[in-house]
């Protein structure tokens, strides 16, 4: 591997002087400027070798970053990298947090938690109530069941898929309401 270091002096209008360092391609048998670099291996990321930019392209055609691993650490590293390699746990409420509530808000979220409150703290009233039983769904549930319970009735009940049926027509614009009450409120 050949490393050369040539020094060039640019002297600037204010006298100061400016050194530059010029790399040239880590290539075997190639004299020209490596201007681009590419990571070592994939231990060193952070450490490169420079390339000039015919040398660079054959290198990054021929670059694997998961050569020399078995199918399962592959697996094992696109599965770190949905979470960008940090720890994590499951969400199952079996971690206890000793958190310490002076001011009782804890409790009394529990003894509003049987109240008619929806996810945005919003009392309940019976239009939303009725809404809810309208698309067959219950108070706690999601945005995204909420979602695609309507589009099943929709399907359900439009009218191309019930011809001249005036009570499809009519239940579906009892849905489409009752979807405008929930989303309203959500």
């Amino acid at each position: 591997m050949k490393h050369t270091l040539n020094i060039n002096k640019n002297y600037m209008n204010d006298d100061s002087e400016k050194l530059q360092l010029t790399k040239y391609c880590e290539w075997k048998g190639c004299n020209k400027k490596g201007i681009y670099r590419a990571p070592k291996n994939r231990e060193n990321l952070r450490e490169f070798r420079w390339f000039c930019l015919e040398h660079i392209r054959e290198y990054n055609k021929n670059w694997n970053y998961f050569s020399g691993l078995s199918q399962k650490e592959i697996e094992k590293e696109l599965k770190e990298d949905f979470t960008w390699h940090l720890p994590t746990w499951p969400m199952n409420g079996k971690h206890t947090y000793n958190i310490k509530d002076e001011s009782n808000i804890l409790k009394q979220n529990k003894k509003n938690k049987n109240k008619n409150i929806n996810k945005n703290n919003k009392p309940i009233d019976n239009k939303i109530n009725e809404a809810f039983k309208k698309l067959n769904l219950t108070l706690d549930s999601s945005l995204h069941d909420i979602k695609r319970q309507y589009k099943i009735l929709v399907k359900k009940y439009h009218p191309d898929a019930n011809k001249n049926n005036v009570k499809s027509n009519n239940k579906l614009i009892e849905i489409n309401e009752a979807y405008k009450i929930i989303i309203d409120n959500y």
